[in-house]
């Protein structure tokens, strides 16, 4: 398509990047302008690995390649990956109509009063795109109505925001915060469409006899009925809470089919052969028409109440179980996803920058002015040495205590990380000896950061919330990771700690999902990361002590050492 052929009224879809390139050679754009705007296109073509004819001019589209990119991964600084960013916008409004940014206007002078009441500054940053809608509509507070809002919305699609209706639902909050905050915010307020699917009934929904049924089942699985004892060995607490959920789940889904819920008197009915046939007939329609895991694992569950609680005859396990085998998605071993996460580390350059990422954080935690702020990605750093080290499920890990955990075995200062099997989900006890480094480091962090978090008298290696209430205040608004203590962050936490290696030593791609769902249900680094190069690379580590010979990789900052003072790139390279 030419350049004149380019209409602001056509079809989104019949245009791509080469169209908005033409349009950018032909625009009356000064010189430097035009460069930027068609250099950012052709950067986005090469992340994207297609040319540019091949790269629909669609901007939800294009946002969500846009989102799956790690802008250090491909050598790009942050700052340069927004600038792209917005250069692109830009020359998307050249072939049809785009929202402008948060701050691409200036907003109206009745809007601009109300704002700078807001003492809030997330308040102000989540109203500020509308208030700068409304403004270069001429839309004033008073005229604000539901149909505002609305349209609003709809022109969240013509953006590259990430998420558009994340954005609303901040825009929501935002919203009502400002309407208690300052006097005279318009009353008008803001819907914000639920979006889940809800459909599983409580169990308050069934009659009394299936809620008592299923709470004997749960007191059995957690070992709570002396009389009929556990299944096999007690479950834990989240456990009992999964299976809640799959009976409910399924129970709904006969509901669903249209059983009268008033029918469903207790867990047989649930196991009943067209019953247990309709049901997952229904969970499967729902995945479009194909089994997963997941379905296969409730239908097992049913299948063990079916023995264990109701005592069925052979027979009829032997047909549950022949509706099972015919489930099965023949998965055996690491997803798909895990394993195209796991295939960056085949890079050597990538397995080093995970490797010294530990070492990474510590350096900028010692050069952080701000103390807890530095304390906490000290404690980042720490989590991932010892995830790496000694592989474990994040439970385990956010309860390490330095008296009961962290045993050293004599005066050479060596440490074990050891857990007593009463404290693991599979009862298998961990012990793990930790190469010098990895005790240097962790030495570090006890000595130099974690008084800034606990008070001398807590013995937990990452202190708990009463005892960082203070700094928990401090790292909320601004550092990457929800807020602390770790306890509560879980998956958060490992997942933050990658997001920073992907803006720090720049190599892995999409750095900020390598760790993946890390839960107390799955051993993350076990299932994922340390098998099975990481689990060599381990052995390595320790039997030959070396950690160093893992070559350094700069960070932006290390590009210029001579900007730094030499006892911080000291401490950055080793720990000094």
């Amino acid at each position: 398509m030419s350049s004149g052929s380019v209409s602001r009224g056509s079809p989104i879809s019949e245009f791509s990047l080469a169209d908005v390139l033409a349009a950018i050679q032909s625009a009356n754009l000064p010189d430097r302008r035009r460069q930027d705007m068609a250099s950012a296109l052709r950067t986005v073509a090469r992340v994207l690995g297609r040319p540019l004819t091949s790269v629909p001019a669609d901007p939800r589209r294009l946002s969500i390649k846009l989102k799956e990119t790690a802008p250090g991964a491909i050598g790009i600084s942050r700052g340069r990956w927004n600038n792209i960013r917005a250069h692109v916008r830009a020359s998307l409004a050249l072939v049809q109509p785009m929202t402008p940014g948060r701050r691409s206007n200036g907003l109206s002078r009745a809007w601009g009063a109300l704002w700078r009441q807001l003492d809030s500054r997330p308040a102000k940053v989540g109203v500020s795109r509308f208030l700068r809608f409304c403004s270069a509509e001429g839309i004033e507070p008073k005229a604000v109505t539901e149909a505002t809002f609305t349209l609003f919305r709809g022109n969240l699609d013509n953006t590259l925001l990430k998420n558009p209706d994340k954005a609303f639902a901040g825009l929501a909050r935002s919203w009502r915060m400002a309407q208690g905050a300052v006097e005279g915010w318009p009353a008008i307020d803001v819907a914000v469409p639920d979006r889940r699917n809800r459909w599983t009934l409580a169990l308050t929904s069934f009659p009394a006899s299936f809620q008592q049924d299923c709470n004997d089942w749960f007191d059995r699985l957690s070992g709570r009925d002396l009389v009929e004892g556990a299944v096999s060995r007690p479950v834990r607490p989240i456990t009992v809470a999964h299976r809640n959920f799959e009976i409910r789940s399924f129970a709904s889904a006969l509901v669903l089919r249209g059983r009268d819920p008033g029918t469903i008197t207790s867990l047989r009915d649930l196991v009943e052969i067209e019953a247990f046939k309709q049901g997952l007939m229904l969970l499967i329609e729902r995945r479009g028409g194909k089994s997963t895991s997941a379905i296969c694992h409730l239908a097992q569950s049913l299948k063990s109440i079916a023995r264990h609680h109701l005592h069925l005859d052979k027979d009829h396990l032997d047909r549950l179980g022949s509706i099972i085998r015919r489930l099965e998605t023949g998965q055996h071993g690491l997803t798909e996803t895990n394993r195209k996460r796991l295939r960056q580390l085949d890079d050597s350059q990538n397995l080093r920058a995970l490797l010294q990422l530990p070492r990474k954080l510590m350096g900028i935690a010692a050069r952080n002015p701000r103390r807890h702020r530095g304390a906490v990605e000290a404690q980042i750093a720490v989590a991932v040495e010892i995830l790496l080290m000694a592989p474990m499920r994040i439970s385990n890990l956010t309860r390490l205590d330095l008296d009961q955990n962290l045993i050293r075995p004599g005066p050479s200062g060596a440490i074990h990380i050891v857990v007593e099997p009463e404290g693991v989900k599979n009862s298998q006890p961990l012990d793990y000896p930790l190469p010098p480094p990895s005790v240097e480091l962790i030495e570090r962090y006890i000595q130099e950061f974690r008084p800034r978090l606990a008070p001398a008298s807590s013995t937990a290696l990452f202190p708990a919330e009463a005892e960082v209430q203070r700094y928990r205040e401090v790292s909320r608004s601004k550092f990457p990771i929800r807020a602390m203590p770790i306890p509560e962050c879980g998956s958060t936490f490992i997942y933050s700690a990658t997001l920073r290696l992907s803006s720090i030593s720049t190599p892995i791609q999409e750095g900020t999902r390598l760790y993946g769902a890390c839960s107390d249900s799955a051993p993350s680094i076990r299932r994922s990361i340390s098998i099975p190069v990481l689990r060599r690379r381990r052995r390595s580590v320790i039997s030959t002590g070396q950690f160093s010979n893992c070559e350094e990789i700069p960070t932006p900052n290390d590009q210029h050492p001579s900007s730094r003072s030499g006892s911080s790139v000291q401490k950055d390279r080793g720990l000094a």
